[in-house]
Parts: C-alpha cells; sequence; structure tokens
C-alpha cells in the first residue's frame, strides 16, 4: 500500500511537470500522463500486487468516461443528428473494421480472432482529445465539425459491442452459441432491472438527496449509481464500462443531468488521469527503441488507411473539402483501443509484441492530432490545392451590436424571425438542431449551430453586444439552462420566452419579459421586441 502511494505522488508531480510543458505545444495532458506512466515503468520496479491494485484503481476513469458519455447520449440528440451519426458513423465503423481486420489477416499474419479485436479497436477515433480540441476552438460548429461530432457518437456507442465481441472471443470454454445466449438473457436481465429503477425509483432518490441540501451526499449518491450499475454488469458477466453506460443513459433523462455531469467530472477526470498512467507503464521503452521505424510506419498507415476510408464516406455525401477536413480531424486511433489491446494480449488473443506494436502506433497518432487539428485548414488548401476553405462562424460578434439573437428554429421561431424582418430588426438564429440549422442557411439566414446555453456559443452570437434574446423553445429546462448562460454573460440584456407558468422558474431568473403561450402570438413577440430595442412603451396585452 505504502508503494501505490508514493508511486501516485510520484506519478502526480511528474504529471504536472510534463503537462506545463507539454500545454506551450498544445499536446493534450493525455500525453503527458502516458510519458509519465512510461518513465514510472522505466525507472521503478513494481511488484505484480501492485500493478494489480494500479490497473483496478485506474479501471474507474473508463467507468466514469463510460457514465459520462452516457449522459451525453440522449435519444432526442440521436434523431436530431441521424445522418451524421448513423449514416455516416455506420459506415465508417463498418468500413474501418473490415479494412483493418483483412490487413490484420493478410499482411499481418493474425488470425481471425486477433484480426477482429484489431480491426475493431483501430476503427474508434479518439473522443477525448478531438472533442476537447475543437470544442475549444469552436470549429464544432462547422460543417466537418458536426461530421466528426455524430461519427464520434457513433463510436462511443460501438464500443460496447466491441467490448462484448472480445469478452466472446476471450472465452475458450464455452461455444459461441452458448454465450450468445447467455448474453442475450443476462442482457435483458441487466436491461430490465436498470430501466426499472430509472423509471421508478432513480428521480425520487435523488430528489430526496438534493432536498437533504448535502452536497457531499449528492456526490456520493452519484458515485454510488455510477459504480453500482457497473457493478450490476460485471456480476452479470459484462464489462464495467457497459454498465457504466447505461447507468448515465437512464441519468441524462432526469432532471439532475446537468448538476450529475458538473459533479462527476473532478472524479472521471482524476481516475481517466490515472488510467492513461497506466497504459504508460505497460510501454517497453526498450521496445520502442528497438522497433521505431516499424512503430511509426504502423502510425502513418494505420492513420492513412482510416483517413481515406473516412473521406470516402463524407464524400459520397458532401464535398471534397468538408470530407477531407472530417477525414483529418479522427484519421487517428482513440483511448478505447487501449483497453481493447489491453484485455487482448492478458487473454492472449493478441500477443505482446503486436500489442506493444499497436499500442505505441496509436500513441503516436494520438500526439499528432493536436498539431493536425490546429493547422486543419492550411493542410486542406495545400492538399487540394485552395486559396480559403474556412467557414465565417465567429465574425457575428464583432460586426453585430444592439442585434437580437433568438433561440431555436422551429416553427414558432421561424414566425418570429419573419416578422423581425418586417420590422427591419438585425438578429442572428442559434440552432442545436442540424435540420433546423441547414433549413436557416437555406432560407439566408445568419445562423450559428451550436447549443444555446454553452457560453462561447452565446458569445459567437454576440451576446455582450445584444439588446433582446428570444428563446423560442418550449421546454423549461431548456429555457432555464439558457437563462443562466445568458445572465452569466450579459446582466442587463432582456430574455423573452413564451411559457405556461412564469412560477415554474427558480426565483434567480428574471421572468418579466416571460410571455404567456396561450395569448401571445409571434407577431406580438417580435413587437415586444421592437419596442425594447427601440425603448418605445409597449402597449401590448
Amino acid at each position: 500500500m505504502d508503494n501505490i502511494i508514493l508511486i501516485i505522488l510520484i506519478t502526480g508531480m511528474i504529471s504536472i511537470s510534463l503537462g506545463i510543458v507539454l500545454k506551450k505545444f498544445d499536446i493534450p495532458p493525455i500525453i503527458g500522463y502516458i510519458f509519465s506512466g512510461a518513465i514510472i515503468g522505466t525507472s521503478i520496479t513494481l511488484g505484480t500486487g501492485d500493478t494489480h491494485t494500479l490497473e483496478h484503481i485506474a479501471e474507474f476513469g473508463i467507468v466514469f468516461l463510460m457514465f459520462s458519455i452516457g449522459l451525453e447520449i440522449k435519444l432526442e440528440n440521436l434523431i436530431q443528428m441521424k445522418k451524421q451519426v448513423f449514416t455516416y458513423g455506420g459506415l465508417q465503423v463498418a468500413l474501418s473494421m473490415s479494412i483493418f481486420t483483412l490487413i490484420a489477416i493478410y499482411v499481418l499474419g493474425q488470425n481471425i480472432k486477433a484480426a477482429l479485436v484489431i480491426g475493431g479497436a483501430l476503427s474508434l477515433s479518439s473522443t477525448a482529445i478531438v472533442l476537447k480540441l475543437m470544442n475549444e476552438s469552436n470549429e464544432i460548429s462547422k460543417g466537418y465539425g458536426q461530421n466528426t461530432l455524430g461519427m464520434l457518437i457513433f463510436q462511443d456507442l460501438a464500443v460496447i459491442p466491441i467490448l462484448l465481441m472480445l469478452t466472446i472471443l476471450s472465452d475458450s470454454s464455452s461455444t459461441i452459441s452458448t454465450m450468445l445466449v447467455d448474453i442475450v438473457i443476462d442482457g435483458f436481465i441487466l436491461i430490465v432491472i436498470m430501466i426499472l429503477f430509472g423509471k421508478y425509483i432513480l428521480d425520487k432518490v435523488l430528489h430526496m438527496v438534493d432536498k437533504a441540501n448535502a452536497h457531499e451526499l449528492f456526490i456520493m449518491a452519484i458515485l454510488i449509481i455510477a459504480i453500482g450499475s457497473s457493478y450490476l454488469a460485471h456480476a452479470l458477466g459484462f464489462t464495467y464500462s457497459l454498465g457504466a453506460f447505461i447507468g448515465g443513459m437512464l441519468i441524462a433523462e432526469t432532471h439532475y443531468k446537468h448538476q450529475i455531469e458538473a459533479d462527476l467530472i473532478p472524479f472521471r477526470d482524476l481516475f481517466l488521469a490515472l488510467f492513461f498512467v497506466t497504459v504508460g507503464m505497460q510501454i517497453d521503452m526498450q521496445f520502442f527503441v528497438n522497433n521505431i521505424l516499424e512503430v511509426f510506419g504502423a502510425s502513418i498507415s494505420i492513420m492513412l488507411v482510416k483517413g481515406m476510408i473516412i473521406f470516402a464516406v463524407i464524400y459520397i455525401f458532401t464535398n471534397k473539402t468538408i470530407a477531407l477536413q472530417t477525414s483529418l480531424a479522427i484519421s487517428q486511433v482513440g483511448e478505447f483501443s487501449f483497453v481493447v489491446f489491453t484485455q487482448a494480449t492478458q487473454s492472449n488473443l493478441l500477443d505482446k509484441h503486436t500489442g506493444q506494436l499497436l499500442t505505441l502506433a496509436v500513441i503516436v497518432s494520438m500526439i499528432v492530432t493536436p498539431f493536425i487539428l490546429s493547422r486543419i485548414s492550411k493542410i486542406t488548401n495545400a492538399v487540394l490545392k485552395q486559396k480559403d476553405t474556412s467557414e465565417i462562424v465567429c465574425s457575428y460578434k464583432d460586426i453585430l451590436e444592439d442585434h437580437v439573437v433568438v433561440c431555436g428554429y422551429g416553427g414558432f421561431a421561424k414566425q418570429i424571425v419573419n416578422n423581425l424582418k418586417q420590422y427591419g430588426v438585425k438578429h442572428i438564429i442559434i440552432v442545436d438542431n442540424y435540420d433546423f440549422f441547414e433549413n436557416a442557411i437555406n432560407a439566408k439566414e445568419d445562423a450559428i449551430f451550436g447549443n444555446p446555453a454553452q457560453k462561447n456559443i452565446l458569445e459567437e452570437a454576440g451576446i455582450k453586444k445584444a439588446k433582446v434574446v428570444i428563446i423560442a423553445l418550449h421546454d423549461i429546462e431548456d429555457i432555464t439552462l439558457i437563462s443562466h448562460a445568458i445572465r452569466s454573460i450579459n446582466k442587463d440584456i432582456k430574455i423573452i420566452a413564451k411559457v405556461t407558468n412564469k412560477n415554474a422558474f427558480e426565483n434567480d431568473i428574471d421572468t418579466s419579459d416571460f410571455v404567456d403561450i396561450y395569448s401571445f402570438t409571434s407577431e406580438l413577440i417580435a413587437t415586444q421586441t421592437f419596442a425594447i430595442l427601440y425603448e418605445k412603451k409597449k402597449e401590448i396585452i
């Protein structure tokens, strides 16, 4: 136990030092954690017990990561981005897995089980790195950003069947047909138990804990739900990750989703950092030095093959610029490949040489990703020999002033926008439904794709200089979140929302300009907006 504490202490010091240095080169902390593990693994000899203890602790990182992914995946979100998620993402994963499996068989000489493991692992990209960097740069709002987001969501969903496939291939004591029957039965039991718990118990339990007004109890309840759902899945023969993912999806349907996500992030990041450290500990530096050309060759080959697959999939539906940008963004291999390769090596599905080679190739692909993403427009221009492929997304905040921000572009919002046009009011639209976003663009509207509850999206819409925000949405939770985000940036702005009951909102939300859903038409809202803009007395019923 003393060794474990000392190792964690030393690892933390090395990780912080490397993180400070790597941040100057825009390299994500994940790479620093892996390097820290490599340094620890090379300089300190660990006992078998210490290694297993660290691996068990680090596994919580994957559990919390899958739990947080489940929080983000709601059925309505999947429906809104069905083309990007299921069409683009489904084709990419299926083609990548098939082609890499064939390469593993005929080029690397692997058997069918090992080849399937390799194909599944290499089909996945790095959600942790790509989304973090794209959110920070607001690239997620662009055309290729939406394709990237959709395909990463599908890859996150694909992790579950890939891990199940790994379980089936690793168990040599049972026939595949017997295992499939057991998986179906146990899976049915798992889903029924968790759905019943989520529908009839979960929200009530969280409500009781929340009413206790003790935040530490709320955090403890979250940890129990995440770990408990993981343990239930493990007890039924599934991975901890699957249980955590389902638990996250159940909580995504409750009113406490956003608070839970905020409370869970520190635990997730801490344990996930430790997971990447343990990955680094498995790196054989002598192997890397002796096989450096093979490692870089494998990494470049994987990224080229995967990039071409992604380009082909996107090019069928869009244009070559967006296709190339999307392929550049997610041509790397992701963090879950470490889980797959580690489990496959421990189960003797992969030999140690191949597992080590592929792990190092994945690390190299992740290291170069930040450099590619930061120069994605320049690379695209150079390859396609174009002058400029950049999209004007964030110029509104510089050119708009005393304007109106409209959140939403459904039927009611369209009517409001049309009435604003008649008054000659400057406006910009924020849309989080991609089909509605395309409708707005086709209608020659100034529109930004993104979640209006996110501060960076509001800032891109020029919220600091805007006079009025119209929230043309019906969900109370959405209106509440957006109102809080707006007020945190601009305390003086007027917020108009059409609601059934003002008393349903929290006391800290100014509902003075909220209007009754039954009395106000889109034209009356536009008139009220015009009156606020030009400081005229409102003569509205």
